[in-house]
């Protein structure tokens, strides 16, 4: 497959990231802002998400309805996502209507009207959105985890924020964090298809040159977070017939390339139905249905998580259960055959994921925020295969030994005080 990389920075730090593969038959577009919760001020909780919904309402050029009908009208699939650290506004379309598609985009980032009457209406899409996952036991779980583990640092809220926030904030508040967080250092235009990079560089400066050509030299490093939270157990009761458990772990960074350890760790802990949690959680055990491991970094912080859910009944003898699995890693470590299978299977995931050209555009440009160039699938994989059983038996000890950690459980009739005699 024949593919090509070309990279375009600004001096005042955004950047164009083009990859062309003759073989694309449609073109994947992602504008990824270093805008995220962590950058709100405590009364703006939620901003971040919210200027994100906000982004597909009117402009002085198109109303709300006429630009899901123009959009749709070019075959185009629009999505976005709001993180801690990041927004990114997703565009799928055919070549032929990829300028036409650019053109209508840069009209919502750079157009919107910000009417009263769309931003109350939005105001009540978001409360529905939180009583969604309100909803959602594990979503629960994992929100007040987090936010627990994160407790003192910029973090340490939800990315849907404070629902009084989001009821009262004013468009003059909303207008503000936008033009104080959204500068051109913050932005990256990442592209994918079969497309020619010095055509698709024109395109983009005809119409986001608002961004690529502002003046701005205000570039900010990231600075270190703390991780230091008050209590490692939150529980939250429900009246629910099945409880959650989330578990999240301090741990490295993206530009640690201890991280591949972590990786591989994460695989043989609980990546699949050979994983240490799911052979003795629920083959050997019975306790749950659903178990699995994960492990996130970015820049600013990295985390490992270990989730399952049980029956209310079996809640202790399952935390009992992981702390054992952790323990007997720790003391044990990992064998030969499970580094090999860990290997492959980390490597055939990577593989897999590039089966969606979006998730290739914002890939590419994950890569390029984080190491300030784009790391092929090549390379990756020679860092995987270098991995060794010392290599990963360390990263175990330094995982559960040395970092902080919350558990969180939502569920029914949990006693704090018993959980905590076996944390």
């Amino acid at each position: 497959m024949e593919k090509n990389i070309n990279l375009f920075k600004y001096e005042n730090g955004s950047k164009i990231i083009v990859e062309q593969d003759l073989n694309a038959k449609y073109v994947a577009f992602i504008i990824r802002v270093a805008v995220g919760a962590g950058d709100e001020k405590s009364e703006e909780y939620g901003v971040a998400h919210f200027l994100e919904h906000l982004f597909f309402k009117s402009t002085k050029n198109m109303s709300t309805f006429d630009i899901s009908l123009n959009l749709e009208k070019l075959g185009a699939k629009i999505n976005a996502s709001t993180s801690h650290t990041k927004t990114c506004y997703k565009l799928q379309c055919l070549p032929e209507n990829l300028d036409k598609c650019l053109e209508i985009y840069s009209d919502m980032l750079f157009n919107g009207l910000f009417l009263k009457e769309e931003i109350d209406k939005e105001r009540s899409v978001i409360l529905e959105e939180f009583k969604m996952y309100q909803d959602d036991p594990m979503s629960v779980a994992y929100k007040n985890c987090f936010t627990k583990l994160m407790e003192g640092n910029k973090f340490d809220h939800d990315i849907l924020g404070d629902m009084n926030v989001i009821k009262n904030i004013s468009i003059e508040s909303i207008l503000n964090f936008k033009k104080r967080t959204y500068t051109p250092d913050k932005f990256i235009f990442s592209i994918y298809g079969n497309v020619n990079s010095e055509q698709i560089k024109k395109i983009l400066e005809k119409y986001f040159h608002k961004i690529l050509n502002k003046k701005y030299n205000k570039i900010k490093k990231i600075l270190p977070i703390k991780i230091n939270p008050q209590t490692n157990l939150i529980v939250e009761n429900q009246n629910k017939e099945q409880t959650q458990i989330c578990i999240l772990i301090n741990s490295v960074k993206a530009k640690d390339m201890s991280k591949y350890s972590v990786f591989l760790l994460q695989e043989i802990l609980g990546g699949g139905m050979s994983s240490r949690l799911f052979e003795i959680l629920r083959e050997k055990l019975g306790y749950v249905y659903s178990t699995y491991a994960d492990f996130f970094c970015s820049l600013e912080f990295g985390l490992f998580g270990i989730y399952a859910g049980v029956s209310n009944k079996n809640v202790k003898n399952c935390i009992k259960e992981i702390k054992n699995i952790i323990n007997n890693l720790i003391n044990n470590g990992i064998s030969e055959d499970d580094l090999l299978k860990a290997k492959i299977n980390v490597k055939s995931n990577m593989v897999y994921s590039l089966d969606k050209k979006i998730h290739i555009a914002l890939l590419n440009a994950e890569k390029y925020y984080n190491f300030n160039e784009i790391i092929t699938l090549k390379d990756e994989f020679k860092l995987i295969d270098n991995e060794s059983i010392e290599s990963v038996n360390k990263a175990i000890k330094n995982l559960f030994l040395k970092n902080k950690y919350v558990v969180s459980i939502v569920g029914k009739n949990i006693k704090e005080n018993e959980i905590k005699a076996i944390l």
